[in-house]
């Protein structure tokens, strides 16, 4: 089943939430389209231009490229390719993709994050899962609790804590506190920050911009780039073992600290490790640290996915339960008034085409004694209206009744 709203705004804004798993398609045409199994699990409402959507089960979105997005919720994973506007998200449980986008700002993911073709900057905060990045312009996150794989950008990585590996490949600047927790791999890579790394570090074609920190609770080696000639290294091996191959220099220290000077000396580099430190300007590396990542990018429902449908079903039989036993009960309230009264109560609770409430012939007026308590047949009509107009429950209904025969 496919919903359809026609945009008359170029640029609209899109307020998504998904009770389930959702992919968002970037198109030409003006209009937001819902494509869902179920046609009554989905809303698509306009107001002043811009389209709220909400959906009770998993669906594709087709909306304008030229929209913007703000997604307050996804209970399962969500992919969203060809949208050239700016992105929001507060939550996706799952997993999420973004590919061929301009920016997005997401504030947390529950599963794994890739993120390919960004031309503006993509910030995460808070990733528990595995992250991706290949070819886009900055990226900045606070906390990945998985593994890292980043490839190609032009502009900055920041990567404040990771709780896994780092495997890296051509990044123009990497800044940050970087804090690893497990091994740090990078090709091509121009640190503009510290590094702090639980397992070894492994620098390949490495270029540094200020004085910085570098720290491994295993080895350290590092492969200078050509260009770089002034520095000075500050060594510090817990293992004490410290060897430097650089412009034709062959030292092979032992000792557990040693100073190193390339060049001028204009910047200064500590680098302590637990292990070995290995520094050389040898530039004969040809393994592929990151390799193809088109893996990476494929939409894939998280296992919480499934379990988010089932309950969806299993909601919507309980609701359809509940309103075929609303309906009996009020046949049952009716029959009992019919009885207590004498005289039949003609109600069609379907609303009219002119949008009032049908009611049957005029209720005959019904004396009683003034001793007497219960409720006149004006106050159970009353109770009835306002239980047919959802201004009061079933339940709640059947109170006031019984309040009124006391």
């Amino acid at each position: 089943m496919t919903h359809v709203v026609k945009l008359d705004k170029e640029n609209p804004l899109l307020h998504i939430k998904v009770y389930g798993s959702v992919q968002i398609f970037g198109v030409e045409e003006q209009e937001v389209r819902c494509e869902i199994k179920s046609p009554q699990l989905a809303t698509l409402v306009k107001e002043e231009g811009d389209v709220y959507v909400t959906a009770n089960a998993s669906c594709d979105l087709y909306v304008p490229e030229s929209a913007s997005i703000e997604i307050e919720k996804v209970m399962g994973s969500a992919k969203i390719s060809g949208v050239k506007n700016e992105i929001n998200i507060s939550k996706i449980l799952g997993n999420l993709v973004l590919l061929d986008i301009n920016s997005a700002n997401v504030e947390k993911v529950g599963g794994n994050f890739s993120v390919r073709k960004a031309q503006g900057g993509v910030l995460v905060n808070k990733i528990a899962g595995n992250l991706t990045v290949e070819d886009v312009d900055t990226f900045t996150s606070e906390k990945v609790g998985g593994n890292c794989r980043v490839k190609n950008v032009s502009g900055s990585l920041d990567i404040q804590k990771a709780g896994g590996k780092f495997s890296g490949q051509s990044i123009k600047n990497l800044i940050g506190g970087s804090k690893i927790g497990g091994s740090f791999t990078a090709h091509e890579v121009r640190l503009g920050g510290d590094l702090n790394v639980g397992g070894r570090i492994k620098l390949l074609d490495a270029a540094f911009t200020n004085d910085q920190n570098i720290r491994a609770g295993g080895n350290i080696e590092v492969m200078l780039a050509g260009e770089q000639k002034d520095y000075i290294f500050k060594l510090r091996s817990g293992d004490g073992r410290i060897r430097i191959k650089v412009h034709g220099d062959d030292v092979e220290h032992r000792g557990g600290t040693y100073e190193y000077q390339v060049g001028q000396g204009v910047m200064t580099l500590t680098l302590a490790a637990g292990g070995i430190i290995t520094l050389t300007d040898q530039t004969d590396f040809e393994e592929e640290i990151v390799g193809d990542l088109s893996d990476q990018f494929e939409f894939e429902e998280s296992a919480f996915d499934e379990m988010i449908r089932n309950r969806v079903e299993s909601a919507t039989r309980v609701a359809e339960a509940k309103v075929k036993s609303a309906e009996i009960r009020l046949d049952q309230i009716k029959e009992r008034l019919e009885r207590q009264r004498g005289f039949g109560l003609d109600f069609d609770f379907a609303e009219s085409d002119s949008g009032r409430k049908k009611t049957g012939a005029p209720v005959p007026p019904v004396q009683r004694p003034a001793a007497k308590k219960g409720a006149s047949d004006e106050e159970r009509l009353m109770i009835l209206q306002m239980l047919q107009d959802k201004k009061i429950s079933v339940e709640e209904a059947e109170t006031l009744f019984q309040a009124l025969e006391e």
